[in-house]
């Protein structure tokens, strides 16, 4: 596993500056330091050149005194007197070599040339008029440069070797080089901390923003009504808030059509549900007529006692019909939606009235909210659910009905939840879809029309039920005051 992995994204994105910092610095240093090694090495070498030309320039003057021909056997006689002269006045070391190497003439009194040049050095300078040799050229540790060069005569002839030995002394030079990187290290550790900084607090605030986006994106449901992210920069966010509201569209849309198709799906299953029901009285009202058709004799003593046997019986069937006709008339043409401006807790606490007090446990927050909603609605909400909540408790459990209403995320949340048997599994994937039942606990239309009360307010209802142990039903409406 990597261990960065377990690093906040700040914390990673500062150690990756630093990291590029430190390498840039570091690079700039050595590059630094090299350069100024390389205009030291140049210093040195445009001071001992000077002094090579002002040295040769001596040496040629005493040459052009002598009266005759400088030559290799008498280049000594001739520098001999003015040698130590033309070394002080110069303010260097001076050593002359014949053309075999050999030392021929030293002002140094203790030697720290070669006493015999090396036939490298003789080579290169067979091949170049002059060289300037450094410590490292020389495989010497101290810190020496040494200048070799031909001494010609009149003829141009080469008659010795001049050597000027130039001990150079780099601790002004070493001061200015570590003030140099000093004030360089300076910027370098305020631009580190104030950059630190700067990458900290931007992107802690970038990452505030995406944070607070996520939390929506965690919050955002299909079956919701999710409201898109405002942001008014204009920036890479801007992508992502964009492409999240742009999502979101789409899944309205595509939710919208699927709520369609169920909805049409479930009017389709209400239908049948509905004929069916009406089909179960007519059978055995048809039945019964054709019975009572076939044996009918109008001789007979028991016909009065048939007769009102028969009507009582279809008028029995002809009720059921009624009850079911009434009922889907309920569900179908519900009253018209008229919203006013109401205390929702107060409506519900009054809804809650005709149920006993001492099972009901209420909750509100705060103690008013205004909003509005049709009364007439929200009473039939609640009554519906917790009527079936009291109607799903055993007779020997003793009920617990709680109700919870509170503002949330700028939605109107109701939540209630019972200790009833729960729904069963294979019947919660159709709780909200309507249809009839002869039972004596009601037509099977409470829960579908309160779904269809939410979706007019564009809310979402959903459950949460376990077997034996209850149900809990989850409400949210838009706030509107």
């Amino acid at each position: 596993m990597n261990k960065n992995n377990n690093l906040s994204l700040p914390v990673r994105i500062i150690i990756y500056m630093v990291t590029i910092l430190l390498f840039t610095a570091g690079a700039i240093l050595m590059i630094t330091a090299n350069h100024f090694n390389e205009q030291t090495k140049q210093y040195h070498e445009d001071i001992l050149k000077r002094k090579v030309r002002a040295v040769e320039s001596a040496i040629d003057y005493e040459m052009d005194n002598f009266p005759g021909v400088a030559t290799k056997e008498n280049v000594h006689k001739i520098l001999e007197e003015s040698f130590l002269r033309i070394a002080d006045i110069n303010k260097t070391d001076i050593v002359i070599y014949d053309l075999t190497g050999n030392k021929i003439l030293t002002t140094q009194p203790v030697s720290t040339t070669y006493p015999t040049l090396p036939q490298n050095i003789l080579d290169r300078l067979n091949k170049s008029n002059e060289l300037i040799l450094t410590s490292k050229d020389l495989n010497d540790d101290r810190n020496v440069y040494s200048s070799y060069s031909n001494i010609k005569n009149y003829y141009n002839e080469n008659i010795a070797i001049l050597c000027l030995p130039y001990q150079s002394n780099r601790d002004f030079l070493q001061r200015d080089m570590f003030t140099l990187l000093g004030s360089y290290g300076l910027a370098f550790g305020v631009i580190l901390l104030f950059g630190t900084l700067a990458v900290y607090f931007v992107t802690k605030k970038t990452l505030t923003k995406l944070w607070s986006f996520a939390d929506r994106i965690r919050e955002t449901e299909v079956i919701s009504n999710n409201m898109p992210i405002r942001y008014d920069g204009n920036d890479e966010i801007k992508i992502l808030v964009d492409s999240y509201n742009t999502m979101l569209q789409k899944l309205k849309e595509q939710s919208d059509l699927i709520a369609k198709q169920e909805r049409e799906e479930a009017w389709r299953d209400f239908a049948k549900q509905v004929a069916h029901e009406v089909k179960n009285p007519l059978t055995p009202m048809r039945l019964l007529i054709q019975n009572l058709l076939r044996k009918f004799d109008v001789n007979d003593p028991d016909l009065e006692e048939k007769t009102k046997r028969t009507g009582a019986i279809l008028l029995q069937q002809i009720d059921t019909i009624s009850a079911i006709a009434e009922a889907f008339s309920d569900f179908a043409k519900m009253p018209s939606r008229v919203d006013e401006k109401i205390d929702v807790v107060d409506v519900i606490k009054n809804t809650l009235f005709i149920f006993p007090a001492k099972y009901i446990e209420f909750t509100h927050s705060p103690d008013v909210i205004m909003m509005y909603f049709d009364k007439q609605y929200l009473n039939r909400v609640i009554t519906n659910i917790t009527k079936n909540a009291f109607q799903s408790i055993p007779n020997n459990i003793e009920p617990k009905v709680k109700v919870e209403v509170f503002l949330k995320n700028n939605f109107l949340h109701i939540n209630i939840s019972d200790n009833g048997e729960g729904i069963p599994l294979k019947a919660q994937k159709s709780i909200f879809v309507p249809k009839f039942t002869t039972k004596n606990s009601g037509m099977g239309i409470g829960l579908p029309m309160v779904k269809k009360i939410i979706d007019d307010y564009d809310g979402t209802i959903r459950f949460e039920s376990k077997v034996s142990e209850g149900t809990t039903f989850f409400i949210m409406i838009p706030y509107h005051e």
